[in-house]
């Protein structure tokens, strides 16, 4: 019997590309798992892990808000029409908008750390997207990783429990895929930080947390002009961006003054907590690294400052400058 022509064949039927927006969300977050899980990604692997991890929190927040109401996922709410919406023609709102919209409308907790490095990560993607991007492997990695970790949380405890029994189940299964993998990375990240625990235990009087990854890997002193964190890798060209990024990150208002020791702009007083004593509030220098443990209030203007072991009059250097400038 002769062999059908292709001609003949019944065509196959045609295939859709059919992904609801939670099973879409973790799939990303399972592709970004496979490009972070082997130790050591190379650049090639933070960049996907970057793209699809983007991806996977802008349809995962939003998928929460359309729970709330479909219209919270447009870019102006109040010109929000169902038909596009189903049509999926239309501006949403972005990562940053989705988060304050998650808090202030649908009351979930989102915490300041994960927030941040989300809106870091939407840079890198529009980075990626338009320009190309320059970053320390290690800060995308761990900047990556933290991400990760908070979407796999917000899919447990904000998305499953609203689905009916059957799609959560298989959500569930694929879910645990991922958090299987997220655990590997997790294990990888606890075992680098346990090593520099080690490494930076003889200088964690002079160690503070980095306003980049958060961890306490910031070593502050030593002679390099330049400065790096220890796990992340982030550079800073010199004491004063660094000490600027901090206050950024960590402050919302801060005493700078010259320091006593190296006579640079770059003591931040009674505000820096240090790996060695993490709640405390202590005057240390970002240069040299030196941590002053005497403060004093200036008579005049009431700031704190670093006293003059000989005579300062009780008025710190600025006020000292201008009473003897009135004589």
């Amino acid at each position: 019997m002769p062999e059908p022509r292709s001609g003949d064949r019944p065509a196959p039927a045609a295939q859709k590309v059919d992904f609801p927006p939670l099973q879409n969300g973790v799939d990303y977050l399972d592709s970004v798992a496979d490009q972070l899980r082997f130790g050591q990604p190379s650049p090639r692997n933070l960049k996907y892990a970057v793209l699809h991890l983007q991806a996977a929190a802008e349809v995962l927040l939003k998928a929460r808000l359309v729970q709330e109401h479909w219209s919270l996922v447009f870019k102006d709410p109040g010109s929000a029409k169902r038909d596009r919406f189903e049509a999926g023609d239309f501006d949403s709102c972005t990562t940053t908008g989705a988060i304050g919209r998650l808090r202030d409308i649908a009351g979930v907790t989102i915490g300041d750390k994960p927030t941040k490095s989300l809106a870091i990560l939407a840079k890198w993607r529009n980075r990626l997207q338009h320009y190309g991007l320059t970053a320390p492997v290690p800060a995308v990695e761990v900047t990556a990783a933290q991400v990760l970790d908070f979407l796999v949380a917000f899919v447990h405890d904000e998305l499953l429990p609203t689905l009916p029994w059957p799609e959560a189940a298989a959500a569930a299964d694929d879910l645990e895929s991922v958090g299987m993998k997220v655990r590997g990375i997790t294990s990888y990240m606890a075992t680098r930080l346990k090593r520099l625990g080690e490494e930076l235990k003889d200088v964690a009087d002079r160690t503070v947390r980095c306003p980049v990854c958060e961890e306490w890997a910031l070593v502050l002193g030593g002679h390099a002009i330049a400065m790096d964190c220890r796990f992340c890798h982030t550079t800073w060209p010199d004491a004063v961006q660094a000490l600027e990024q901090y206050h950024n990150v960590y402050l919302a208002n801060g005493n700078i003054q010259e320091c006593p020791e190296c006579t640079q702009d770059t003591l931040l007083v009674e505000a820096v907590g240090t790996a060695a004593a993490p709640e405390a509030s202590h005057s240390v220098c970002f240069c040299c690294g030196t941590d002053f443990a005497v403060t004093a209030r200036c008579d005049d203007c009431h700031n704190t400052f670093i006293p003059n072991p000989i005579d300062d009059h009780g008025l710190c250097g600025n006020c000292l400058n201008g009473a003897v400038d009135r004589f």
